[in-house]
């Protein structure tokens, strides 16, 4: 484990991508984060929210403010003074990762719809410097806090669309500790026009898809996300009138 003047972001393979970019990106951090409440919709949240460098200790939060991680941001923000706690994982199963993309109800925390995924339940750990609890086989955990109130400058980035995105303004996340298993694999990916890696998880997302849809929508038959769109930006529906 590794705490204080230990941590250093730079002993991990952190890579820049395209040409020009401001600064190494973690692209697929698994996001863990708690809301203020008992209710459901502050159960455990996952999500994967790229995540620039700042410095040896510290990362940008990219999440988006219609992302679950986010509205527990906020929501945690308008009870409290203190920074919001937050561990990435780096490097989980595919059935936790799976869950962590997919949309699934409010009233379902995405570590229980991992377990529905992988046949059984998720075994959790406690982090060692914030109340939060992570995967027990993760490759890499970073523990920290993102502040209520320190934003940086993000991007610019190449994006899904073969572009790149414009610069925006997110939360600082500041690490409180590093732990890792023994030779460590470290979990990343390259983002750009598809077909590309993230695609391929698209496509697997089409079958995860089918059946949450279905139990909404009984009328659905079949439902595919093409690559073309980014996995993401369209979606393909066959339907059988009434």
């Amino acid at each position: 484990m590794f705490t204080g003047d230990a941590i250093d972001l730079n002993m991990l393979p952190i890579q820049t991508c395209w040409p020009n970019e401001p600064a190494p990106l973690i692209t697929w951090p698994l996001v863990v984060t708690k809301g203020p409440s008992s209710a459901k919709v502050d159960n455990y949240n996952l999500g994967i929210y790229r995540m620039q460098q700042l410095g040896k200790n510290q990362l940008i939060m990219r999440w988006l403010h219609h992302r679950g991680g986010a509205q527990q941001f906020v929501r945690y923000k308008a009870q409290n003074t203190a920074p919001f706690p937050v561990a990435i994982v780096l490097g989980a199963d595919p059935g936790t990762i799976l869950a962590a993309v997919t949309p699934v109800p409010d009233t379902l925390s995405e570590y229980q719809f991992a377990g529905l995924l992988r046949g059984n339940k998720m075994e959790l750990v406690p982090c060692k410097t914030i109340p939060i609890e992570v995967p027990a086989f993760a490759e890499i955990v970073i523990e920290g806090h993102v502040s209520l109130t320190e934003v940086a400058d993000e991007g610019p980035y190449g994006d899904h669309t073969g572009y790149y995105n414009s610069v925006d303004k997110f939360p600082v996340f500041t690490a409180s500790a590093i732990t890792m298993r023994k030779e460590p694999i470290y979990h990343s990916t390259y983002t750009g026009r598809p077909p590309d890696e993230p695609s391929v998880l698209g496509e697997a997302l089409n079958e995860v898809f089918i059946p949450l849809l279905q139990a909404q929508f009984p009328e659905i038959i079949d439902f595919w996300l093409p690559p073309e769109g980014c996995s993401y930006r369209i979606a393909v529906i066959s339907m059988k009138k009434a």
